[in-house]
């Protein structure tokens, strides 16, 4: 696990137990991997949803989910130890990370994380859970794990290109992988080299290892230019191919009763599916090359709506189970039916979107698609203060809301707070895709595209550009005539962080490190704040650091490290606290005066803004909820929850 290092602070918060979310709610993006808790020797009709959200989700058989935020990133695929029920799981931000993590399936604490070079193809179990074996895309990537410590225990050089799967006997003893080169692999985990390979099919997708009764693991099914093929795993012949559109391979597996064992998938026919299933009849015809070798016709079900996709599938004791590309899980039982099944999904969009959050001297504000929020935690009360949808972010000036949309061109506008039926008033229109934006009592401060900031007076009702450049990342108001701008370092003699004379566009580099400066943070209603932000330092390694900077010493001083990239950590001041979720996963309460930090305990969603006000502390998380906390206090207090009929509820377990 990465440490957090102090460079001027020390913590003395334990780190946090995991605290999950239980409902029916749907992922908030693909649902990328299934995984199936059934093992040989244990029924368990319970499952493992992940998405692209970082959301690992355990389902039980009510259909009730508990929901934890694994990653930041995508995860792409899962699997589960069948001996520990520790779940691995592959995530990447699809460029250039691509890292396996194993984490406590009780806990959700990280056992061990590793970094791939290159993408990975597979992730799996041994059968005793002994070993994890994971595939990359490229030659020799094959690496097999230690599952309790993550060391490698063999990296076979004589096993070549992306294994995208890999499965043992119950003995350990060895191991049965297929390769997209076009071949099967026998391996001897013991020895640690290869007993022998056939060559077969070439890039395979969704390739299984599966069998029935006597030819149990008999067979690998793959699918290929629209179709299913089914090859005889001890010699490479294929076998048979049967036409599938839209497929999805669910199951190579009848755990419950092996004799049973056969190849589940479904294929689209006329924008509806068919379930289907190569039984053990037409699997011995096959190798005898005789009778019928047809799959056989379990359902026909109807399809999706609304652009809506399958995109992942899995099958466990009686029932078929299916993620969506818009994060919904579908299920259905394996009973054949001669009626055109309907589909139906077991989840539900049970919360509303937070979308940002604000605060003035008294209150603190959120923003839906649809409605502006005002709320005192304090005194209990929260009230619906404006109706305005397609904006994204808010912040608040005197008696108005500002609002604006990240990454859009569109106009920003001034909403007065104190009116029900207020109109918004147009300000100004940006020139390029706003990055970031900041209210300086009667100014905003903002940055569009990558190359300019401008400077908004709500008073004069004047715009102007201040400043041009390259890589900007971030800007703040200093004081009446002063600007900070962050941004990326362009030569040895630059600096990431330059001030701007408003006046006069007079420019000066600051002496501050790193390669990379973002999310400034200040305290405009404090003469003597320092200006706080995060720093990209490179070097051996790259860390991430916490800064603070004294515009009347020119001093940069360091407060936090993070020994990884993390260009994604925010900061937000009210002296005397700062808060951060440098390290991804939790928020860190930092006490300037006494230089000492609290790592406040995480909710479900991992945190990607904060607030703080009056004592409180208002952490909005990535799912759109909102977590309270005392300013001084790790503990949470809430877990709030917007329903889709304007319901407030407390989560907090």
């Amino acid at each position: 696990m990465k440490k957090l290092v102090f460079l001027a602070c020390s913590v003395f918060a334990a780190m946090n137990l995991c605290a999950q979310t239980t409902s029916t709610q749907a992922h908030d993006s693909m649902v990328s991997a299934l995984c199936t808790m059934e093992t040989s020797d244990k029924l368990n009709d319970s499952f493992y949803s992940a998405g692209d959200d970082g959301f690992l989700i355990k389902w039980d058989d009510s259909g009730m989910g508990d929901h934890y935020q694994i990653s930041t990133m995508k995860i792409k695929s899962i699997s589960r130890n069948p001996s520990t029920g520790d779940v691995a799981l592959y995530e990447t931000d699809g460029v250039s990370l691509h890292r396996v993590t194993v984490i406590n399936s009780k806990t959700f604490a990280k056992i061990f994380s590793r970094r791939f070079p290159d993408p990975v193809t597979s992730i799996s179990f041994s059968e005793k859970g002994t070993y994890l074996f994971v595939g990359s895309n490229t030659a020799n990537g094959t690496y097999i794990i230690n599952s309790k410590d993550g060391k490698i225990y063999v990296k076979p050089d004589d096993v070549s290109g992306g294994v995208t799967f890999a499965q043992t006997g119950a003995s350990e003893k060895s191991a049965v992988m297929y390769s997209k080169n076009g071949y099967i692999y026998y391996y001897d985990l013991i020895g640690k080299k290869r007993k022998t390979r056939f060559s077969t099919e070439k890039n395979l997708t969704q390739a299984v290892l599966f069998g029935s009764g006597k030819m149990n693991n008999r067979f690998i099914a793959g699918v290929k230019d629209g179709s299913i093929y089914i090859i005889d795993a001890t010699s490479g012949t294929t076998l048979s191919t049967y036409p599938a559109t839209d497929t999805f391979i669910l199951s190579a597996k009848n755990k419950s009763d092996p004799n049973k064992q056969g190849l589940y998938y479904i294929t689209n026919v006329n924008r509806n599916y068919n379930l289907m299933c190569i039984g053990e009849s037409a699997l011995e015809n096959l190798v005898q090359k005789s009778g019928n070798t047809q799959p056989s016709l379990i359902k026909k079900f109807t399809g999706l709506r609304g652009g809506e996709t399958f995109t992942s599938g899995a099958k466990i004791i009686g029932k078929v189970i299916l993620g969506t590309s818009q994060g919904n899980i579908y299920t259905m039982t394996d009973v054949p039916e001669s009626e055109m099944y309907s589909l139906f999904a077991m989840t539900e969009n049970m919360y509303e979107k937070i979308n940002d959050i604000a605060k003035d001297n008294t209150d603190f504000f959120f923003l839906t698609d649809k409605i502006i929020f005002r709320t005192n935690y304090e005194k209990k009360n929260t009230e619906q203060v404006a109706v305005i949808s397609g904006y994204t972010n808010i912040e608040i000036q005197k008696n108005n809301a500002i609002l604006w949309s990240k990454g859009t061109r569109k106009t920003v506008v001034s909403l007065d707070i104190t009116q029900n039926d207020s109109v918004p008033k147009n300000l100004f229109t940006p020139t390029a895709p706003m990055n970031t934006l900041k209210v300086f009592d009667d100014r905003i401060v903002y940055t569009q595209g990558s190359s300019s900031v401008g400077v908004y007076n709500i008073t004069k009702k004047t715009n102007s550009e201040v400043y041009t450049g390259t890589s900007i990342q971030d800007a703040v108001l200093i004081d009446n005539k002063t600007i900070y701008v962050a941004k990326t370092k362009t030569g040895d003699k630059d600096s990431p962080v330059i001030s701007v004379d408003i006046n006069t566009r007079e420019t000066l580099p600051l002496p501050f490190k790193g390669t990379i400066a973002f999310s400034l943070s200040y305290d405009y209603n404090k003469p003597d704040s320092k200006v706080y932000g995060m720093s990209i330092i490179s070097g051996n390694g790259t860390n991430t650091e916490v800064f603070a900077y004294s515009p009347k010493e020119k001093i940069y001083a360091p407060l936090l490290r993070y020994p990884e990239e993390d260009t994604n950590a925010f900061t937000e001041v009210l002296l005397p606290t700062l808060l951060t979720n440098i390290g991804k996963k939790e928020v860190r309460s930092i006490d300037i005066d006494s230089r000492k930090a609290v790592i406040l305990k995480r909710s479900s969603a991992m945190p990607s803004k904060a607030a703080i006000l009056n004592g409180m502390v208002a952490i909005l998380n990535t799912n759109g909820s909102i977590t309270w906390y005392k300013i001084k206090d790790q503990n949470i207090l809430a877990d709030w929850y917007l329903t889709v009929d304007g319901q407030w509820m407390d989560l907090k377990k």
